[in-house]
């Protein structure tokens, strides 16, 4: 069967010329993906024809999103391809502007930050931008009349309480899914650090990441000994596909769909912080960030520890009537 469901997105395989053609449809929707086949099906024959008899091509938005996923698009952009898919996916490569200008507009419509809506668009410039300058698909740079929405006054801070986190942890069905968002929860590691440990990396109590600079020294991460457990299960055999499906439909359960997995690593930072007792310096190269600069973002969440710098300056005023204080 060309259309087939995998976890709760529809696929689509067929065959075009000798050409096996396995593409996700990113809807969960039969109907939908069933239109997506269609269409991709017949794109794909006029093309075969096309090339055959010597024709120019009239590329797709989605021919040129597909070719980019295939060439090694960013992980952390594959959930923006997929949306933008929904949009873009039949429409002329040519007139990619006047619709990434009506994607805009639904997007805010349906109450989109204007942060996820950039990094919508980003995918549609960098396709756009990929379709002039290597493949020849177009021959004006569209990529550069992508304007994106002014981010003044949206900063994005998503910190989790340990209650919400294990909350998501109960809701997620697969349970490597389940040690790979406490580990990043608790260490505050990124995804791609996770999915590279292996036994060499774990050395109990501590988890000991190699550093990416010559001569560096190494990152060491202690555990908290109720998650040891989960260094017997090393190296993580999940796939992103089915990470991020599980994730999903983890948070769209609890009503967080705002929450992405990168918060995890926020929130172990914001963690650290509330306690005045850990320097920045340690949370620093917990976290493995290149300079303070970078650890001095989430210094605004130290409120207790400001009250207490204050608290150094009291001055041994005296009681009573504080006018008759001279100045």
């Amino acid at each position: 069967m060309s259309v087939y469901k995998r976890g709760e997105v529809w696929w689509v395989k067929f065959q075009v010329h000798g050409r096996t053609v396995r593409r996700s449809t990113g809807t969960a929707s039969k109907k939908e993906a069933e239109k997506f086949e269609r269409n991709l099906r017949t794109r794909l024959e006029d093309d075969a024809r096309a090339i055959q008899t010597g024709k120019s091509l009239n590329r797709s938005f989605g021919e040129a999103l597909a070719k980019w996923l295939e060439s090694g698009a960013p992980k952390s952009m594959l959930s923006h391809a997929r949306r933008v898919r929904l949009y873009m996916e039949t429409v002329p490569l040519a007139r990619s502007i006047p619709a990434s200008s009506d994607m805009k507009k639904a997007m805010l419509a349906e109450g989109l930050s204007p942060q996820t809506i950039n990094r919508r668009l980003a995918v549609v410039r960098r396709v756009l931008n990929l379709a002039y300058d290597e493949w020849e698909w177009l021959t004006e740079p569209l990529g550069q009349r992508i304007k994106l929405l002014s981010e003044k006054g949206f900063s994005r801070e998503v910190f989790l309480t340990k209650e919400v986190v294990m909350a998501l942890f109960h809701q997620m069905k697969i349970e490597e899914a389940q040690r790979l968002i406490l580990l990043a929860a608790f260490t505050g590691m990124r995804r791609s650090e996770i999915r590279r440990l292996d036994k060499d990396c774990w050395r109990r109590p501590n988890i000991v990441l190699p550093s990416k600079t010559k001569g560096g020294r190494p990152r060491v991460i202690p555990l908290v000994p109720e998650l040891h457990w989960i260094m017997d299960h090393i190296p993580f055999q999940i796939s992103e596909w089915d990470l991020r499906q599980d994730w999903e439909q983890a948070r769209n359960a609890l009503s967080l769909e705002h929450v992405r997995m990168h918060d995890l690593r926020h929130t172990f930072a914001s963690w650290l912080v509330e306690n005045p007792e850990v320097p920045l310096t340690v949370i620093r190269d917990l976290m493995g960030h290149s300079s303070l600069v970078v650890t001095s973002k989430y210094s605004h969440l130290r409120t207790d520890a400001l009250e207490k710098a204050i608290g150094t300056l009291s001055a041994p005023l005296p009681a009573g009537d504080q006018s008759q204080i001279k100045h």
